[in-house]
């Protein structure tokens, strides 16, 4: 379907003379991915939606996606593949984490996020086939993804240790920084860090 409305967008761009034919793929790969990222979170906000966990779903999001997309991670092969895969990562972690009584909250807190530094500290950034990283890149990345990593854990710490009522959604937040920073570890024979 987004391979579809890619070819028709572009072609009636380079129709109308706003981009060149020498610019399509550049064009295409750019369309398909916000194309495929608007699908994925709707049918993920539909779900949520339908499950009455939209808050959860959202906050779980926002803590994976900001440091998804310093740090890199595991990808999926297709848009299918990555939407099934989002959403069994979201609404498997948001049920788990509702199981974990209250009185034990802060402390999966502080394990998940000091782990989830840990493994950003020794796995970020990850490159992707798709998107090899020069030396400067990686460089750059790393400090994003740590930068990333420490100032959401300060305001996860932050908003938990003010109040206590908001420990069901630091866990919720941690659990999608520990999540995406165990997509780092990738066992391939191209990956060369520790």
């Amino acid at each position: 379907m987004t391979e579809f409305i890619c070819k028709v967008t572009l072609k009636k761009l380079c129709d109308k003379n706003i981009i060149g034919e020498e610019d399509i793929d550049v064009y295409h790969y750019g369309l398909e991915l916000l194309l495929a990222t608007l699908f994925k979170a709707m049918g993920l906000m539909a779900i949520a939606a339908i499950t009455g966990l939209v808050k959860e779903a959202i906050i779980f999001t926002m803590f994976f996606s900001s440091l998804r997309v310093q740090a890199g991670g595991y990808h999926a092969k297709t848009i299918i593949g990555c939407f099934i895969g989002m959403v069994v990562f979201t609404f498997t972690s948001i049920t788990l984490v509702r199981m974990i009584p209250l009185d034990y909250q802060q402390q999966y807190i502080l394990v998940a996020v000091v782990s989830s530094i840990a493994l950003v500290f020794v796995y970020a950034p990850m490159e992707s086939e798709n998107k090899p990283l020069t030396e400067e890149e990686e460089i750059l990345y790393r400090r994003r993804s740590l930068g990333t990593v420490i100032a959401g854990s300060i305001i996860i710490f932050h908003l938990v240790y003010l109040n206590s009522k908001l420990n069901y959604l630091g866990t919720i937040a941690s659990t999608g920084f520990l999540l995406e920073s165990l997509t780092l570890i990738h066992f391939s024979k191209n990956r060369n860090k520790v």
